[in-house]
């Protein structure tokens, strides 16, 4: 059978183009078309009084169209007739109908019992000659209590995609989509303009025959599914062509929903960092965390030469389709959400521990981090100083963004202090859901002056410190414990540790340092080019490096920031902060006087 199709999957397009219903009418309908194809046989289907003609012949006469919608479990009359060129000899035919019953799958006319549900049923029939050799194919769409789809592709609702697609089903089943019309009815304020969001094909795109909830307002089409994303399955299921479905990494896919005052999404996103990422659209070896796409097949686990665990190398996620198919995209939706599953919080990815680098004997895995742990698997350092304190980097220091390793406090060159020093243990780690507690702040929607806040523009506000800091308007007013840059005065923590910053660049400046040698000059650029720097430079410099790249100066983990710095400053200039309070090995701070 599935050769046989493969054989007539030529007659599709002819199919469809002849096709002509229009529900509700109550008088004939006369439509003419011409169509040329291969000189064998015309084949007809009557339903009722609905006549569609489907060709392997040399021309369509008149199609007349005077359809009624079928009650359910109603009995049908099928009859076909065939016009065929001289020569073709006696007829057969075969029967199929996609649902429902019928009482022959042979003959000129057979009965057809309409199924229980409300549906769109395709009735096909097969003509052979006397050899039993397949020359023609006819169709007809009946509606069983609803609206018959206009043209294709149409929508079919969920049940058509479970067929195939069990394991995705059932995981989509799981999900809030899945339940999306009971929570709008539930809401207690459902409203007709809310439906295109909570049903199928409420409104019609430009590929599809209008065939959703909007025309046919039945359980079928109710919720979010498969079509919503994926756009309308009639000719896919059809013809079971991969290539007949979408498979969008298009923000908008979700956006079109997902934004307004009550949960403003897309807005916020647009404004986000992960919209404007330049590396999103240039290399493929950044891919499994600057693309959309690639990212989503990574932080699903789908890819063996990037598993989940050990994603430190360079070169191209395999399962990616071709850009040619699938463009790059930024950090949409889709690189963390999985739409169809609800296996982790939020539709998330992935919360699985986090692996960093392998670095000075130490192979640290994030446990702790509740949903933010997603985060971290791309906001780590991927590389320890090793490599680049031995032989130098036009790209010196920790990867950018190396907030994961902060947070655990790892990956530093842990070399400037003696071997029994005690460094810090984590800090913010153990905030309930670390990253996302303070970067997707989120604040209910507050009525019609205002407008939700969904945290999707990543950036922390103070909003988020307030159960543990009181009451602030902005980072730096959050204090230190002391003074720890030696300046006289206890500043916020972020100036405390941008003043140890200063401290240990112009230490490793005074320790020779020439930042004019490199082209252009900078102080990053010195220290990573060996004929400049000295392994002390390089030592101090990634420390340096690791702090300022992380951002947050200080606030991801206080202590062992700066202790990374005090410690960093006395390996540079063989003494103490001067007038600073030093965080010491045994975690209580000490003044050095």
């Amino acid at each position: 059978m599935r050769n046989f199709f493969k054989s007539c999957a030529f007659l599709l397009p002819v199919i469809f183009m002849v096709f002509m219903l229009s529900t509700g009418c109550e008088t004939e309908k006369v439509v003419t078309e011409t169509v040329t194809v291969h000189d064998t046989v015309t084949v007809t289907i009557t339903v009722h009084d609905t006549i569609t003609i489907l060709v392997n012949g040399v021309e369509v006469d008149t199609v007349v169209a005077n359809p009624a919608m079928i009650a359910q479990g109603g009995m049908v009359e099928l009859t076909a007739s065939a016009t065929a060129q001289p020569g073709v000899g006696p007829l057969t035919f075969s029967w199929f109908a996609s649902a429902g019953e019928l009482d022959a799958q042979t003959g000129d006319t057979v009965h057809w019992k309409a199924p229980d549900d409300p549906q769109v049923v395709t009735i096909t029939v097969h003509a052979a000659n006397a050899a039993g050799t397949f020359i023609g194919i006819g169709a007809s769409m009946v509606g069983v209590e609803m609206y018959v789809p206009t043209v294709t592709p149409y929508y079919l609702g969920d049940a058509a995609c479970a067929g195939c697609h069990s394991g995705t089903h059932a995981d989509w089943a799981g999900t809030v989509h899945a339940h999306a019309w009971a929570t709008l009815q539930e809401s207690g304020h459902p409203q007709p303009f809310c439906n295109p969001c909570h049903s199928v094909g409420y409104e019609p795109t430009a590929m599809s025959g209008n065939s959703g909830y909007d025309e046919a307002p039945i359980a079928k089409f109710e919720n979010v599914q498969c079509e919503n994303c994926h756009g309308p399955a009639s000719d896919h299921v059809a013809q079971v062509n991969p290539a007949l479905v979408e498979v969008s990494f298009d923000m908008e896919n979700c956006g079109k929903c997902h934004d307004g005052t009550h949960h403003p999404y897309k807005t916020e996103w647009l404004q986000s960092p992960h919209n404007f990422d330049p590396y999103a659209e240039s290399s493929y070896s950044c891919g499994g965390c600057h693309d959309g796409v690639a990212a989503s097949i990574r932080l699903s686990g789908g890819s063996a030469q990037y598993p989940l665990s050990t994603f430190y190398g360079s070169g191209r996620i395999t399962e990616r389709p071709d850009t040619s198919l699938v463009p790059l995209r930024a950090v949409v939706c889709q690189a963390c959400h999985d739409p169809h599953s609800d296996e982790y919080p939020g539709q998330l990815r992935t919360t699985a521990d986090v692996p960093l680098v392998t670095t000075q004997g130490r192979s640290p895995v994030i446990t702790e981090g509740g949903t933010g742990k997603l985060c971290m698997h791309c906001h780590h350092a991927r590389r320890g100083p090793e490599a680049h304190v031995a032989n130098g980097s036009a790209h010196f220091g920790p990867h950018s963004n190396p907030q994961a390793d902060m947070m655990k406090g790892e990956s530093v060159f842990f070399g400037v202090a003696g071997p029994t020093f005690q460094w810090a243990g984590i800090s913010h780690l153990n905030v309930q859901n670390s990253c996302k507690t303070c970067h997707l702040n989120m604040i209910e929607y507050p009525g019609p002056a205002g407008s939700a806040v969904t945290g999707h523009t990543f950036m922390p506000t103070p909003e988020a410190c307030v159960n543990c800091h009181g009451s602030i308007s902005s980072f730096r007013d959050i204090p230190a414990a002391a003074d720890f840059d030696g300046d006289g005065a206890i500043e916020g923590l972020q100036d405390e540790v941008e003043g140890l910053l200063a401290i240990l660049k112009q230490a490793i400046v005074d320790d020779g340092l020439d930042t004019t040698l490199v082209n252009p000059p900078s102080f990053l650029g010195a220290i990573g080019d060996t004929s400049v720097s000295t392994v002390k430079q390089r030592e101090a410099g990634w420390n340096y490096a690791y702090v300022y790249e992380d951002k947050s100066k200080g606030v991801h983990n206080p202590d062992f920031a700066v202790q990374i710095l005090q410690q960093t400053i006395q390996y540079v200039t063989s003494q103490p902060v001067p007038g600073a309070v030093i965080v010491r090995n045994d975690n209580e701070a000490v003044k050095n006087w």
